[in-house]
């Protein structure tokens, strides 16, 4: 028997070990979001369009059998309203440009950011996410 040292498959091995001790603790350094985030930031949000896909189309179908199109269009065009602004509450992100800006409320934007986003998280927490005027601005590099 020769022993010319460890096989192509115990390297193999040990490589993939190599590498899931080091996504451990990289996951473990970087946790991500937490399981309440992930979920009110971004799994709710795609069933809340599901949810308003469902509550449309039910709108639709009560007034096709009532006979009234004036009734559905009313009634659609309110409830596409309302769930923009329910949308808009909970996961309004400003753009850049907007941040700048001192915030008004308006019909299409209820609130400054959305309750279930990162700057919502940031603002509660007593941090400031608007601009400062100390520092370089980007305008100054174009």
């Amino acid at each position: 028997m020769d022993d010319e040292g460890p096989s192509d498959a115990d390297l193999e091995g040990r490589s993939l070990q190599d590498r899931v001790a080091a996504e451990k603790a990289r996951a473990l350094r970087e946790p991500g979001p937490s399981w309440r985030q992930w979920m009110f930031q971004s799994a709710f949000r795609t069933y809340y369009l599901l949810g308003i896909l469902i509550a449309d189309v039910q709108v639709i179908v009560a007034w096709y059998e009532v006979g009234s199109i004036v009734g559905l269009i009313l009634s659609l065009v309110l409830a596409l309203y309302l769930e923009f602004l329910l949308y808009r509450y909970l996961w309004y992100r400003p753009r850049e440009t907007l941040t700048e800006r001192v915030f008004h409320r308006s019909w299409l934007r209820p609130v400054e950011y959305g309750r279930w986003t990162a700057e919502a998280d940031l603002v509660r927490a007593g941090i400031s996410i608007g601009r400062t005027e100390e520092g370089p601005t980007p305008k100054e590099f174009l």
